[in-house]
């Protein structure tokens, strides 16, 4: 009889006990290669960025607000890792703080970002395999990758635009602005701009820099701006 009478609080109790324990899942994804500024809470703060895409030529960052223990984030370097993802109970969490406990179990994949080999300033030095002898109107390429932005001179104009995507030899330019004056000759700023709106790949090596049309013919390079 006593058995009976106390078989329904052993029930209850380990109810009670499942529904309170923490539940964990793993997940993977993408660490981008910098840290962005984001809103935290009461003030500012700088956060990760991170995409659940499985190649990071394809990632779609999104802000990440929370801590990730045991991973070590190095500027410059993309990491693929696989992370726990513990549900704590909300009564034990502070109001702001997440629901979430994030905890690293291992990198999966860590590469140089291949956007800081073209975050720099470059001068043109061919047009289509040709050399360009006269330097006081040479165009030129400045990129900044941190925020996907280009900028430059065809020799005549200048122009302004957006970098929609780099991966390690291919590279994918938005809209183009640029101013609209006439030069005396026209012909090298009209070359430049059409050699610019075929490039596909390019290619790094040491100081130069060479962009390539989808047949794989060399339409400009650069020499890095010391």
């Amino acid at each position: 009889m006593t058995l009976l009478k106390t078989l329904p609080t052993l029930i209850l109790t380990v109810m009670l006990s499942s529904c309170g324990a923490s539940k964990s899942t793993n997940s993977t994804y993408w660490v981008n290669s910098a840290k962005v500024d984001c809103d935290a809470g009461a003030g500012k703060a700088t956060c990760l960025q991170v995409s659940k895409n499985d190649a990071y030529e394809n990632a779609e960052w999104t802000n990440f607000y929370s801590p990730i223990e045991g991973f070590n984030f190095e500027p410059g370097y993309l990491q693929k890792i696989e992370v726990s993802e513990t549900v704590i109970d909300k009564s034990n969490i502070p109001a702001d703080a997440s629901s979430i406990q994030y905890k690293l179990i291992r990198v999966l994949e860590k590469i140089q970002d291949p956007k800081l080999t073209l975050h720099d300033i470059w001068a043109t030095t061919h047009i289509n395999g040709e050399a360009l002898t006269d330097k006081t109107n040479r165009p030129t390429l400045e990129m900044n990758t941190s925020n996907m932005q280009v900028f430059g001179t065809n020799g005549c104009n200048n122009y302004t635009g957006q970098i929609k995507n780099i991966t390690s030899n291919t590279i994918e330019f938005g809209a183009i602005a640029t101013t609209r004056k006439m030069c005396m000759d026209m012909t090298i700023p009209d070359s430049f701009d059409k050699a610019f709106n075929t490039i596909s790949t390019y290619k790094r090596d040491g100081l130069s820099l060479s962009f390539y049309n989808e047949a794989g013919d060399e339409v400009l390079r650069f020499k890095k701006v010391d």
